[in-house]
């Protein structure tokens, strides 16, 4: 068994790609590529394949990280062409490495988000103590404190950097961020929003790529 992983991009219309059609999506794009994915054993084996951290539906990306285990080695530069050459529109690969990743190591994510307005300021916003917003949990939608996975938030022009918790144990979505903002900012409405997944990183801010 060989270890491989990648980083792709998923763009345009793909964004609407729900993470569990985007596995089917991905599984066939393998066996149209030719790829050698290595599967599980068992009565039901399944193709050994890991995703770092699902992409919500209508957001896009540019350092989605993708592991796999192939059942015979193979040039890293081979396998992105026949990829990116049977890969559905929407998702392109950037980079292909032999080896393992650091997807365990994952603790935050860069967003940056583009609303239809900007706030004049977020300052107040992140001085709160406690913020407060009705969040979909594993047990079910619960008032949940958010403030302690709100790492940063920067105002760039037209839009935000929003950097938060994220992995198995915290991950805040910052469409939550902006509906919090919209509760806790007076007169602000944000409108329609774009989310666009930046960069993913480790415990020290060192990013995973």
């Amino acid at each position: 068994m060989f270890d491989y992983y990648l980083i792709y991009e998923k763009t345009d219309n793909a964004k609407y790609i729900s993470h569990l059609d985007f596995v089917r999506a991905y599984n066939r794009t393998m066996r149209r590529a030719g790829i050698p994915v290595a599967f599980s054993e068992g009565f039901n084996p399944h193709p050994l394949l890991g995703f770092a951290l699902p992409l919500s539906v209508g957001y896009t990306s540019s350092c989605e990280l993708l592991e796999l285990r192939l059942g015979e080695q193979m040039p890293t530069d081979e396998i992105l062409k026949r990829l990116n050459a049977a890969a559905p529109a929407g998702i392109h690969i950037l980079s292909v490495h032999e080896g393992k990743s650091r997807m365990k190591k994952l603790r935050y994510a860069l967003y940056r988000v583009t609303p239809e307005h900007m706030p004049e300021s977020v300052s107040d916003f992140l001085a709160r103590g406690e913020t407060v917003i009705d969040k979909k949990t594993k047990s079910g939608i619960k008032d949940t404190d958010i403030r302690a996975d709100i790492v940063d938030v920067c105002l760039c022009g037209d839009h935000m950097d929003m950097i938060l918790s994220a992995g198995s144990d915290k991950n805040l979505k910052p469409d939550v961020v902006i509906k919090a903002m919209n509760k806790y900012i007076p007169d602000y409405d944000s409108g329609d929003c774009e989310y666009h997944r930046v960069a993913i990183y480790d415990a020290d801010m060192t990013e995973i790529k």
